[in-house]
């Protein structure tokens, strides 16, 4: 999938495992993600089961949270974990722009990228809401993405970019 960092495009050096992937043997799992040293995006879940093991090594650690996870947990966590992954379930689910806004309001200076349902019409309004990074599935991306974020040169509301 194309990713956006900072309005350009990047290769993705994260893996992002899921929970299908922690299913058989979530220890095992975790063991050799850190044994190969991968950057890795971790359901917020397995992340606090496993929390004392993976915030050695922030650098090359990442949650993936969605609007149903307990947040609260979240804020505490911040300095141990270098990406925060947000997904977009649907469209219509704006829960994920109020978490962006959230851990950018607390300092968190890392990687917040949005992915799921992530499209060119909200791009903009996911980068005024604290998002850095984009991850957008093929059939969606075009080449002119970018322009996505310099379209709109004037806005009403508030950003946490002023």
């Amino acid at each position: 999938m194309p990713l956006l960092i900072n309005g350009k495009t990047s290769v993705d050096a994260w893996v992002a495992l899921d929970a299908d992937d922690y299913s058989a043997d979530a220890k095992a799992a975790i063991d050799h993600s850190l044994q190969q040293k991968n950057a890795t995006i971790y359901p917020l879940a397995v992340y606090l089961t496993y929390r004392e093991q993976l915030s050695a090594d922030p650098a090359n650690t990442g949650v993936l949270v969605t609007g149903d996870d307990n947040l609260s947990s979240l804020s505490d966590l911040l300095s141990e974990v270098s990406l925060i992954a947000i997904d977009f379930p649907v469209l219509r689910d704006g829960r994920g722009f109020s978490i962006a806004r959230n851990v950018t309001r607390r300092g968190f200076s890392g990687e917040v990228r949005a992915v799921g349902d992530v499209s060119y019409d909200r791009l903009d309004n996911m980068q005024r809401s604290g998002f850095n990074a984009f991850q957008i599935a093929e059939d969606r991306y075009t080449d002119d993405a970018h322009q996505a974020f310099t379209e709109m040169t004037v806005n009403y509301q508030p950003t946490h970019l002023r």
